[in-house]
């Protein structure tokens, strides 16, 4: 709101609208112009006096340091009509300047430097210019230009820019290419019947324009609707599947209030006839056909697609376009179905001739206030003009010659969450059976009392800076540019945070979200206007208004301040105080009971510590009588006369070891008997040896004697060594 009323000073001292103010200016008083443009931060306005572009940067003038200055863009090739409209292709390098005879595109030069001023900065630049089908609006000079718009850059490789023409035809023009030559153009008449006579065929073609025009069937506006998926049907079975194609559907209406709808390809040579259909079906059925005197049209970007269409007399249409299905089909009347089968045989031999032309669902119809005074009883006709919002897709603005409204749609949200769920069997939602109306707010009026002149609309447009805030910023003719901040009550859900989606497991409580989702509809629906007051600017004083009109406008005003804005504030004050003092008694009762909750704690916690101890003392008490059962088990089993067969086996098996330790003993015995005996053996034989040797020192049976004893003793000795191995390792097993 702060940046809003920043703006709002900052631009009313602006030097630059003294540049472009012309209140010699002789426009149409039911026209309005778009000469004004914010784009990149930048203030594009167009002056007509000098055949110049003006631009200045929105951010330098919050920066007391820079001075905000002004660079004049020249067209190297002047445009030689009028311009009424600036728009910038989607790219943001181009800008189309528009007029009632012709169209020129202006290139925007390169940006540099600190502010990204374009060529750095310089105060005059030349552009490139270049006019648009020069040739065909010098040739033809009963043809006016009717609207002019830059193709989809979605579903264009390149830019082009659409030109409607008075003739009812619609060209499409490569600027790149060949700015003189279309490539695509779409007859919008509807085709001469076969069976007519020459003579009738020439006489048609001489007077169509004229019958058709007087009649109101030529298209006077269009808009292109999101691009959409086609799959051409195979002829034959031989035939190859065809690819996906992209088609881009260009919605037409025309002056009756019927709408045809026009689908073409820049990418695929096989589509680029087209294939026009209609007029679409617009159902419920209404007798006067919804007004016979539409002048705008508008497609929203949004699921489902949604077409508003604008009459001079100040009402709108908002439609759904569906395509029904072959069973859906069978229910419209019989009259109907005729005229879709006449209307498709406008392109027999097309390839999209197998295309089904979507049914125009009428949701709501709404009518814009015009005069603040509410007296006239035959009210003028203006041409509006439809903007979307760059901010707010599901809100779009209405711009006339006495005044701005804006129109916010809130069921289309709703709309687009029930098309989004994935379950076949989903139930209509309830919030969608509720009515719930579009919220139109009255922002601007220009025209203060039916006998007072309008102040023009020389421009507007929305800012989206954060420094800004949505803000709607709009030029009159007496060259006073106005920012209004866009404080509408509508604001969409905003999408769910990571961090919200991470954490599932942290619920709220449902009494909780249901009791404040209810008081915030119900301060919402307190304060929720069916009238808005708009910022009034009055064209020219000096014819100043009669002052029953002037007390009747005030009265006017007065009376929607107090009932629409003092009343419901106070009513939503009133609430808001008994809430608050709800919520303080209901504070207090929760304090009490937070008390009595932790006294209750306290006790529970001291319950606790005994409990804890007393359960120690159970466990070491267990864990005795558990012990002393053991031991009574034991003792039990001790004094129990019969033994078991486990204790049976065990004593065979020790005195089967009695046994044969009795026996090692006895051997140990013999072995060392035999141990001795030998001992002596030895002794005796080494003795008589010696005596044997000192008798025969000289005889060589002596000797060899002796060698044998030794060889003997030494294997009797190894004998015993390995005998007593063996009973030590008896006496081990033994346990001896």
């Amino acid at each position: 709101m702060f940046g809003a009323q920043r703006l709002n000073e900052l631009l009313a001292e602006h030097e630059v609208f003294q540049h472009v103010a012309d209140k010699n200016d002789e426009a149409d008083p039911k026209k309005t112009e778009q000469l004004l443009h914010i784009h990149g931060g930048n203030l594009f306005i167009w002056n007509n006096n000098k055949g110049c572009l003006l631009v200045t940067n929105l951010r330098s003038l919050l920066d007391e340091s820079e001075s905000g200055g002004i660079q004049t863009l020249m067209c190297q090739n002047p445009p030689y009509f009028k311009v009424r409209k600036i728009q910038f292709s989607p790219q943001g390098n181009h800008i189309a300047l528009v007029g009632a005879r012709g169209v020129s595109i202006l290139a925007l030069p390169p940006r540099w430097g600190r502010q990204a001023e374009y060529e750095g900065g310089k105060n005059c630049v030349t552009c490139k210019t270049f006019p648009i089908g020069e040739r065909f609006f010098i040739t033809n000079i009963s043809v006016q230009l009717k609207q002019a718009s830059w193709y989809p850059m979605a579903t264009s490789p390149s830019p082009h820019i659409c030109i409607l023409t008075s003739d009812n035809v619609l060209r499409i023009y490569n600027i790149h290419s060949d700015p003189q030559t279309p490539i695509q153009t779409h007859k919008l008449t509807p085709p001469i019947d076969n069976n007519m006579s020459m003579n009738a065929s020439r006489i048609s073609l001489l007077s169509m324009y004229s019958v058709t025009t007087g009649l109101g069937e030529t298209v006077i506006a269009f808009d292109f609707a999101p691009p959409m998926d086609y799959t051409p049907k195979r002829r034959t079975q031989f035939v190859k599947a065809s690819e996906v194609v992209q088609l881009q559907p260009i919605y037409l209406l025309q002056g009756n209030g019927e709408v045809l709808m026009l689908s073409t390809s820049l990418t695929n040579n096989k589509f680029s006839k087209g294939q026009l259909q209609g007029p679409l079906i617009m159902l419920p059925s209404a007798e006067d056909n919804y007004g016979v005197d539409s002048c705008s049209i508008h497609i929203m970007s949004t699921t489902p697609t949604t077409v508003v269409i604008a009459t001079s007399t100040g009402k709108l249409h908002h439609c759904i376009a569906l395509w029904t299905s072959d069973n859906e089909s069978d229910d419209i009347d019989v009259e109907t179905q005729s005229v879709r089968s006449r209307l498709s045989q406008v392109r027999s031999t097309s390839p999209l001739d197998d295309l089904t032309p979507p049914t125009l669902y009428v949701y709501e119809t709404v009518e814009l206030e015009m005069d603040l005074t509410m007296e006239e009883d035959d009210p003028e006709s203006h041409l509006i003009d439809l903007f979307g919002d760059p901010v707010l897709l599901s809100r779009y603005h209405c711009c006339t010659s006495v005044g701005i409204h804006s129109i916010a749609l809130p069921w289309l949200n709703k709309m687009y969450k029930f098309l989004q769920e994935e379950d076949e069997d989903k139930d209509f939602p309830q919030d969608l059976t509720q009515d719930e109306p579009c919220i139109v707010e009255h922002i601007l009026c220009t025209k203060t009392t039916p006998s007072s002149p309008p102040c023009l609309i020389k421009g507007f447009s929305i800012t989206s800076d954060p420094l800004f805030g949505p803000s709607l910023v709009c030029l009159t003719a007496d060259g006073q540019c106005t920012s209004i901040p866009l404080l509408s009550t509508h604001v969409t859900d905003p999408p769910p945070l990571l961090s919200a989606q991470a954490e599932p497991s942290a619920v709220t409580s449902p009494l909780k979200q249901i009791t404040d989702s209810s008081f915030e509809s119900h301060i919402r629906s307190l304060l929720k206007r069916n009238l808005s007051q708009p910022l009034i600017r009055a064209g020219d004083w000096n014819s100043a208004s009669s002052e029953r009109e002037c007390l009747q406008l005030v009265t006017r005003a007065t009376e929607i301040l107090r009932d629409e804005y003092l009343l419901k504030q106070k009513l939503a004050r009133d609430a808001i105080s008994r809430r608050v003092s709800l919520l303080k008694d209901q504070k207090q009762q929760q304090l009490e009971d937070l008390d009595q909750l932790d006294t209750i704690r306290a006790n529970i916690q001291t319950c606790a510590e005994e409990i804890a101890e007393d359960h120690e003392e159970c466990k070491d008490r267990q864990e005795q009588l558990i012990a002393r059962l053991e031991m009574v088990t034991k003792l039990v089993k001790d004094r129990d006369p019969v033994l078991s067969k486990a204790e049976m086996d065990m004593g065979k098996e020790l005195k089967g070891i009695n046994d044969k330790l009795q026996q090692v003993d006895n051997r140990i015995k013999q072995l060392r008997i035999k141990h001795e005996y030998q001992a002596k053996k030895v002794k005796q034989g080494s003795a008589q040896s010696m005596t044997n040797l000192t008798r025969n020192e000289e005889g060589t049976s002596a000797s060899v004697q002796v060698d044998r004893f030794k060889h003997i003793l030494f294997d009797e000795g190894d004998k015993i060594h390995e005998m007593i191995k063996k009973l030590n390792n008896l006496n081990v097993q033994a346990g001896i």
